[in-house]
């Protein structure tokens, strides 16, 4: 039996569509540019975007032959062997050796000219004429270097660009995309420097450190609406951003996860080929998944007791607002509940006065008491004399006009107030009685409004409406006690006590 080898050939042509495929949107070919750059301990890199050409020039260290000969060596492994870089000690980004061949899906010619402190030198790598070529070959021009100059970097030039790149999809993918907030490292498009964004909001730091390695970043609470390109946690391998998730759990809390961004580094995770996904079913990855799930879990939480807290706030201020000019309104009508026997009412035995004899008397004293002062023959005193005794009065009242609306009960399950009008005090309960039950009732004495009630969910975000929807309700009880038998009298009535309350 004889034995023997076959040769393993690779098709030229396949090379360039190998790196096509790799990359599912050109941008991600900006992105290998730049992180070849970062790797190289450039603190600069320049890139023009142009109509027709992109140029990226940085001022790393640059290569020297064996370096240019690396660099076009596809599957290099001299990242792998150097993971960190040799002035900033940056954990390096690439990996693969194919990006630099993914541009060809742009363009049909690049050049690339880099300078160390002793070599200089421009490789040229034009796709028809290294396909036409024998061997796998590429041009390459060396340069003598002159002068005192020690400037070092590299340049890389793609001519004739097939699709044009917007310099704002550009702009937001880079600055989301590399580690802004570093000290040394700087990024420029089109002479303008690219800053981080930053957002406000309360912050979870995640500093973990696990079998696999560390996990370490931040999830923030934002204050403010978000753009949806910065909704979900950006996920950071060997400091680039390889993309943003909601670990899953964007179904379940959708409106939440709206809310929550912020990024976590976690340089373990084993990612694909353009640098776009993760391997998902690697062991890494599934533990970084369920940790991620967990903690997001308890940030929903906190920010769901947030978004109660702010929501009660806001309910029980809308309450007292609409009591307080149901109040007014009460006072204006009182010949409504004459006859009526009002169980919702304690009689206390107190003169009942109206809200604006009370102020005309403050107000009468205050300016009469000035202009004794000013002159026994005067009753009115001069204008600013009488601004300030307004200013007074106003001061003396508010008080009392506060106490006429107090919370005398609240908790996660209700919001009650007291409303006192003259010698009387009525209560009124503003609480979760789940969607099932009725909009509004009575009982021992109480008026019940239903938060969770279908209706009011759908409006309670719009103030106005939901202003009118409470305020329907506590006078539609209230009628109901005055005029039980006579309901075209009774809605009369109401209409009257709405209209009132609203005449300020």
């Amino acid at each position: 039996m004889a034995t023997s080898t076959i040769p393993i050939l690779f098709d030229k042509t396949h090379l360039t569509s190998i790196g096509e495929r790799l990359y599912t949107q050109s941008l991600d070919l900006v992105r290998e540019l730049v992180a070849n750059a970062y790797d190289a301990d450039a603190t600069r890199v320049n890139i023009v975007a142009e109509t027709d050409r992109i140029v990226v020039e940085d001022n790393g260290t640059g290569m020297d032959r064996a370096g240019i000969e690396q660099y076009f060596t596809i599957g290099s492994r001299f990242k792998k062997s150097y993971p960190t870089s040799r002035t900033y000690h940056r954990t390096r980004i690439g990996e693969f050796g194919i990006g630099k061949f993914a541009v060809l899906s742009l363009c049909d010619r690049f050049e690339l000219y880099t300078r160390t402190e002793t070599y200089a030198a421009t490789v040229i790598f034009d796709k028809e004429d290294f396909e036409k070529r024998e061997k796998w070959e590429v041009p390459i021009i060396e340069h003598e270097i002159g002068g005192s100059s020690k400037e070092t970097g590299t340049r890389v030039v793609l001519y004739d660009i097939k699709k044009r790149l917007e310099v704002y999809d550009m702009d937001r993918y880079l600055t989301s995309t590399f580690p802004l907030t570093e000290p040394d490292f700087s990024l420029f498009l089109n002479e303008r420097k690219l800053e981080p964004k930053y957002i406000v909001g309360e912050r979870v730091t995640i500093n973990h450190s696990s079998t696999f390695g560390k996990m370490k970043g931040e999830i923030i609470l934002a204050s403010l609406t978000i753009p949806r390109e910065l909704t979900g946690i950006g996920v950071r391998v060997k400091g680039i951003l390889v993309q943003r998730s909601t670990f899953e759990l964007d179904q379940k809390h959708e409106l939440m996860m709206r809310k929550i961004t912020g990024e976590i580094r976690a340089d373990f995770l084993p990612i694909t080929t353009d640098s776009g996904g993760f391997i998902k079913d690697s062991p890494e990855y599934q533990y970084f998944m369920s940790f991620m799930q967990k903690k997001l879990q308890q940030v929903i939480k906190k920010l769901e007791k947030r978004s109660l807290a702010y929501s009660d706030t806001k309910s029980e201020k809308l309450l007292s607002d609409v009591l307080s000019k149901l109040r007014n309104s009460l006072q204006r009508n009182n010949d409504i509940f004459g006859s009526a026997d009002l169980p919702l009412f304690t009689k206390k035995n107190k003169k009942n006065v109206a809200e604006p004899e009370i102020a005309g008397g403050i107000i009468g004293k205050q300016l009469l008491k000035k202009s004794k002062k000013k002159s026994e023959f005067s009753i009115f005193s001069p204008e600013e004399e009488m601004k300030k005794a307004l200013k007074n009065a106003v001061d003396q009242l508010r008080p009392k006009m506060r106490k006429h609306v107090k919370t005398v009960l609240k908790d996660e399950r209700r919001i009650v107030k007291k409303i006192t009008i003259g010698g009387s005090e009525l209560l009124v309960s503003f609480a979760h009685l789940g969607v099932e039950d009725r909009e509004s009732f009575v009982d021992g004495g109480i008026i019940f409004i239903n938060r969770d009630h279908s209706l009011y969910k759908k409006i309670e975000k719009k103030s106005e409406l939901a202003a009118y929807h409470l305020m329907r309700l506590v006078s539609q009880e209230l009628i109901k006690f005055a005029h039980p038998r006579n309901l075209d009298t009774a809605f009369d009535w109401q209409g009257k006590l709405l209209a009132d309350a609203y005449k300020e």
